[in-house]
């Protein structure tokens, strides 16, 4: 990882952490609206460069453990815990399916992590987070619906919402001068490739099969930005393409 790298993954991470216009910023609205983490324990699976991760360990007296697959996220995770003093989490280099879990969480958390996992994986991996929960806990994920304007994950470059839907052929030719090496060991359109399409109907399937129990779903919409829609949740018919984040809690 180059220092340009590394400087923009300690930016990013640090926006996540703190920042003001974080793109996980309902995320955190939600999670303190409804849950109290006080005295928890917390797996951040999938924690990235750990901006939530730090987030949670200093937003509540609980203790967090952050999982990842990419050295470089861990890298830099490590970083910011270590320059913001923060002591009640711990980061950890792991593949979940080399080295399975052992201990007991009473929250799991996967924030716009299980759209980057391959679908035949996807249901392994719940299936082990299922084994890893407390008695009562759940499971946190948020995740763009794939109908949805942010789902390709290519908006902030293009600024070009809902472009998953565009032909291959045309996709590439206007990222041709606009992909680059990520944070992690991987470009931007090799992310975009990897994407597993996931959407309420998909995720519910594998739910569903390895017997884990819908608690809570928010459909966040562009109408809840509408006063008579604030509170709604608008997922049906056509109105699932102006979903731009699902967050559900299963257990």
């Amino acid at each position: 990882m180059t220092i340009e790298l590394l400087n923009e993954g300690c930016k990013y991470a640090e926006n996540a952490f703190q920042g003001e216009n974080s793109h996980l910023n309902l995320d955190k609205k939600l999670i303190k609206e409804n849950f109290d983490f006080s005295n928890k324990k917390i797996l951040d699976f999938g924690c990235g460069m750990g901006g939530m991760t730090l987030w949670y360990a200093t937003q509540w007296n609980c203790t967090v453990h952050g999982v990842d697959v990419d050295a470089n996220h861990i890298e830099i995770a490590e970083i910011l815990k270590t320059k913001h003093k923060v002591k009640n989490v711990n980061f950890e280099l792991r593949d979940v399916l080399e080295k399975p879990l052992t201990e007991k969480y009473d929250y799991i958390i996967l924030n716009d992590v299980a759209e980057h996992i391959p679908m035949d994986i996807l249901d392994k991996i719940l299936v082990q987070l299922k084994a890893s929960l407390a008695p009562g806990g759940g499971i946190f994920l948020s995740y763009p619906p794939w109908e949805g304007p942010y789902a390709s994950h290519l908006n902030h470059v293009l600024g070009l919402p809902w472009c998953q839907f565009l032909p291959d052929f045309m996709l590439k030719k206007i990222m041709a001068n606009k992909d680059r090496v990520l944070v992690g060991k991987k470009t931007i359109m090799q992310e975009y490739y990897e994407l597993n399409h996931l959407n309420h109907n998909r995720l519910s399937r594998i739910i569903d099969n390895i017997g884990l129990n819908l608690k809570y779903r928010k459909s966040h919409s562009r109408l809840n930005r509408y006063t008579w829609f604030s509170n709604k949740n608008i997922n049906f018919g056509i109105f699932k393409f102006l979903i731009t984040k699902e967050i559900v809690v299963f257990g």
